[in-house]
């Protein structure tokens, strides 16, 4: 791994962008660092998202795909190890740190850690929020709804003259409204609670609604699905009334995230690890509440997620775990 063997190992789950920076800044650090990723790439959802980067200092014009493969590319310029495909099995406490079992192409690996960073990040909601509605199955087979926060932009062109629901009221779904009204089609845009979504973006939403290009449905939402040929029909309900169908082509699911916590129900070593609906309570250092065991990103951020803030996370914990072993 490029480190003497006496340098301390650091198991990381999640080959995201927290999960790189945390390896990148351990390495630096004098220590060794291996990234365990369930998928075949480095990037987490950034390799899905083709938005063009303005948020990101020093990488205008860059696609997020393309700035997960430039921060993929670093890290293949380390010493750092990155174990692909690969599923935890098992979790075992040791007197100074933990042992982690590996599936790795069908074969199993021991690893032995002196700290564990969980760095697994979020899923967006939707398909187990909609799941016992009537009709939803058949809809989402359909393929036309869909609940990735940015799954709109490559769809942008077709839909052009089109009636699209966007279900939702924070940042993501004045984002995809306004996206999808820029690119031709009429948006219904449902908000069961009071929008929360920025004043900037609520801003030119309103606007759009102003010029007849969105529709809002306030107090409003959705209690089933109807299929039919090239569309569905959303059944509404207004504050806790029947308000009837609406007809789209298609639709667009953003009412937020999950942390991608539940698989670290089944390891006993973990037992008492402290969440918050499901996200990580960490220390300013990003420590959790058991020794030796870090989480960092958006698995353990439910308010503040974004690039920026899961590079800053992986910083934190690396300097925080080289201080502890060197002080």
């Amino acid at each position: 791994m490029g480190k003497s063997r006496s340098s301390p190992l650091v198991g990381i789950i999640g080959g995201g962008v927290a999960g790189m920076s945390c390896a990148l800044w351990l390495t630096q650090l004098g220590h060794q660092a291996v990234i365990i990723e369930r998928g075949g790439q480095l990037g987490g959802q950034l390799l899905g998202i083709n938005r063009v980067n303005h948020w990101v200092l020093g990488l205008p014009g860059l696609t997020s795909a393309e700035m997960a493969k430039r921060y993929a590319d670093h890290i293949a310029k380390t010493s750092v190890s990155v174990c692909f495909n690969s599923r935890l099995l098992a979790i075992e406490a040791l007197p100074d740190g933990y042992q982690m079992q590996l599936s790795r192409n069908s074969q199993s690996q021991t690893l032995p850690v002196q700290a564990i960073v969980i760095a697994t990040g979020v899923r967006a909601l939707g398909a187990e929020m909609f799941g016992d509605l009537p009709g939803f199955t058949a809809a989402y087979l359909s393929g036309l709804v869909s609940f990735f926060p940015l799954d709109h932009l490559d769809k942008l062109a077709a839909l052009n003259g089109q009636r699209v629901a966007v279900v939702g009221g924070g940042d993501n779904a004045h984002f995809t409204a306004k996206d999808v009204a820029l690119a031709g089609a009429h948006v219904h845009l449902v908000l069961r609670s009071p929008a929360k979504a920025q004043s900037a973006i609520r801003a030119e939403v309103t606007a759009l609604a102003c010029q007849g290009l969105i529709t809002e449905h306030s107090a409003s939402e959705v209690t089933g699905f109807r299929l039919r040929q090239n569309g569905i029909d959303v059944a509404l309900k207004k504050n806790n009334q029947v308000s009837g169908w609406l007809s789209v082509d298609r639709l667009f699911v953003r009412i937020g995230f999950a942390a991608n916590s539940e698989f670290l129900n089944g390891f006993d070593a973990l037992v008492g690890l402290h969440k918050q609906s499901g996200y990580i309570i960490t220390d300013a250092a990003k420590r959790t509440n058991l020794p030796w065991l870090y989480a960092i990103g958006d698995v353990a951020n439910s308010k503040h997620q974004s690039v920026v803030v899961a590079i800053a996370d992986g910083a934190v914990a690396a300097q925080d775990f080289s201080g502890r072993k060197t002080g």
